[in-house]
């Protein structure tokens, strides 16, 4: 996959292409502040990245939207993003065509897709395979599948990074790119491939397998000593509890079939008769209550009867003292003058009384009422006597019916205390029960069982021997040194041609901390610690271009360019505004970088695309050959007339 246009929209339609060339050295060169270190970030962003890295200022306040196309061995790819107006978005355009295929015009651009689908795209045009990155056992992260977003971190360098000391490839200050880079660089070296991974995560799947039965295989030899204890010990139990027959003990069986008996045993379900009780208690108990306020309101009948009955009697003492009393008059009145209407005659001394006395008919009225009185009392006398004596019968039975009830309610209880009995043996054979199946799930309960689980960890270990030697065969480990090895030979003949400090030593690319080190009698030297920035990016272009020719000629699945910003940055002051102008820069020193980058594109008969923007521009005849545009002179990448004309006029259409 190469480069073969990029471009700009604004929002009225116009369109500012930069056209590739494939297969060679392309060179952007120009002023400062002209839009050439945002060519890369426009390349990455219509490569899939979600970020949005292109800087605020000229370029994203006149873009809509962003174009590359791509080219594969037959076909083109026409890859569109917005531009957004937050930092991320997943939204994309993507059309295929031949050879031929261009840019489209504004109207026709739709967002048909999304930046998945784009990585997907491309991963599968480059032929990158299923393979999955299983990470180291000991970290917490997750296996991914390698794609193109892995591959591009390969091809970029922007300006910051090209000259970093601790930072050798793109992105790698973050560290889950970090960690993505050092696991999925071997794969893109093809010296891991997916037959590889998967006889590596068979072989940590048999040895996982393997641990899990020496760690059964060493409880039960550790438990064979108290095994014959335990498993005697639950036998005894379950005949104690009625679930084996008394002649277990003795019995020639098989001790795990002796315990399957006792697992199979069901006891009697009783919950139905301690639904019965509870709900005979209940009707007991109310029956009970209600017999007791019975009981009481005839209690209350008889106490008031009584004291009736003793407030009656009473009354009959004093009628009767006052009867008495009036009786006397009859002794005292002669019989013949006993009349109704005798008052004329003293019933003392039985003389004529000269004015008639009312008073002794009174008397005698007086005496005739309480006679009455005393009559009728004693009528209502002997019929309380035989109410209390009939509701007196009713308490004796009432007494009768509680006393039956409290029987019954002792024997219910008598009852309830069998069943909660049952119920505690029924839990005693459950936990028992428990013990059994947890005894026979051990799976190691006897001699035969033991030596079937040594058999199976033998079977384990031949299976992880069979493993490693197919594993060891094709070690990733000695195909990658050995691969660092050619690389190394590439990176010293690179560094000097360069004439980088240090590339009397051998240079090689680490692949576990992502950095160039020079191996020297003395020790190693870690990129960190070479020096001037002019050697810095140096290296970093040995690593590119030594890691890109790796990558051509063992036809690996990683895009066919790679792009440089600012290379000869460290041969320029500080505030440089254009490098051409620079008559104090080390020519020598930037002749030689673009000497190798085009050296390089060369030796591999234009497999490889580098894509330079930079300050420098050399007079030599074949760098003019490599400039695909030059940035001066009012030239950028946002052409003037976007800049200078009227928008808020400007027609929609134009």
């Amino acid at each position: 996959m190469q480069l073969v246009s990029l471009g700009v929209y604004n929002q009225f339609g116009d369109r500012r292409d930069l056209f590739f060339k494939l297969r060679s050295l392309n060179i952007l060169t120009g002023r400062s502040r002209t839009g050439k270190s945002a060519v890369l970030d426009i390349v990455e962003f219509c490569l899939g990245r979600d970020e949005v890295t292109i800087s605020e200022g000229t370029v994203s306040d006149h873009a809509a939207w962003y174009y590359l196309i791509v080219e594969f061995k037959n076909e083109r790819v026409l890859l569109c993003r917005p531009n957004p107006s937050t930092a991320s978005t997943n939204r994309a355009m993507i059309r295929f065509g031949d050879l031929e295929l261009t840019a489209p015009e504004f109207q026709d651009l739709e967002v048909n897709a999304d930046t998945d689908v784009l990585r997907d795209v491309l991963s599968e045009r480059l032929e990158i395979e299923r393979f999955t990155v299983e990470p180291d056992q000991r970290s917490l992260r997750t296996s991914f599948q390698v794609s193109v977003r892995q591959a591009l971190f390969m091809c970029f360098q922007s300006q910051d990074e090209i000259a970093s000391r601790t930072l050798l490839f793109h992105r790698q200050a973050d560290k889950n790119v970090k960690e993505a880079l050092r696991e999925s660089l071997p794969y893109f070296l093809g010296v891991s491939t997916p037959e590889q991974a998967n006889i590596r995560r068979q072989l940590v799947s048999a040895r996982r397998a393997l641990r899990g039965i020496e760690n059964r295989l060493q409880a039960a030899e550790a438990d064979l000593d108290v095994r014959e204890v335990r498993v005697a010990q639950l036998i005894r139990s379950a005949i104690g509890l009625g679930l084996l027959p008394d002649t277990a003990a003795e019995s020639t069986a098989p001790a795990r079939n002796l315990l399957a008996q006792a697992l199979s045993f069901t006891y009697p379900d009783e919950g139905f008769v301690a639904d019965e009780t509870v709900s005979r208690r209940g009707d007991l108990v109310d029956e009970g209550r209600a017999l007791r306020g019975r009981l009481r309101e005839i209690d209350d009948q008889i106490v008031l009867l009584k004291r009736l009955q003793n407030d009656q009697s009473s009354s009959d003492v004093e009628y009767g003292f006052q009867h008495d009393r009036l009786r006397a008059l009859d002794l005292l009145l002669p019989k013949k003058y006993e009349t109704e209407n005798a008052t004329s005659t003293c019933p003392l001394c039985d003389q004529s009384l000269h004015t008639p006395d009312e008073s002794i008919s009174d008397l005698r009225h007086l005496l005739a009422t309480l006679e009455e009185r005393l009559s009728a009392s004693r009528g209502a006398t002997a019929r309380r006597e035989a109410t209390i004596e009939r509701i007196g019968g009713l308490r004796k039975e009432m007494v009768a019916a509680i006393g039956d009830n409290v029987i019954e309610l002792d024997a219910l209880s008598q009852q309830e205390a069998q069943i909660a009995a049952g119920r505690e043996r029924r839990e005693q054979v459950a936990f028992l029960q428990g013990r059994v199946s947890q005894e026979l799930e051990r799976g190691v309960d006897f001699t035969d069982d033991l030596g079937s689980l040594r058999d199976s960890e033998r079977l384990a270990r031949g299976n992880v021997a069979r493993l490693e030697h197919a594993y060891e065969d094709d070690n990733p480990a000695s195909a990658l040194e050995g691969a660092m090895d050619s690389l190394s030979e590439l990176m010293t003949d690179y560094a000097q041609a360069l004439e980088l400090e240090g590339s009397q030593h051998t240079v090689r690319l680490d692949p576990s901390e992502l950095t160039v080190v020079i191996q020297r009698p003395g020790g190693r030297i870690p990129l960190a610690r070479m020096g001037s920035a002019a050697n810095l990016i140096g290296y970093h272009l040995v690593a590119h271009l030594a890691l890109h020719h790796w990558f051509v000629t063992h036809d690996r699945p990683v895009p066919r360019f790679v792009m440089f910003d600012q290379p000869t940055q460290a041969f320029f002051p500080e505030k440089v505004v254009d490098g051409a102008d620079d008559e104090d820069a080390d020519w020598t020193a930037v002749r030689q970088l673009f000497t190798l980058m085009r050296d390089v594109v060369s030796s591999l008969d234009g497999d490889l695309q580098v894509i330079v923007c930079d300050h420098a521009n050399l007079s030599d005849r074949w760098f003019a050959d490599s400039v695909i545009e030059n940035w001066r002179n009012g030239a950028a990448l946002i052409p003037t007339d976007w800049l200078t004309a009227d928008e808020t006029s400007k027609p929609a259409s134009e």
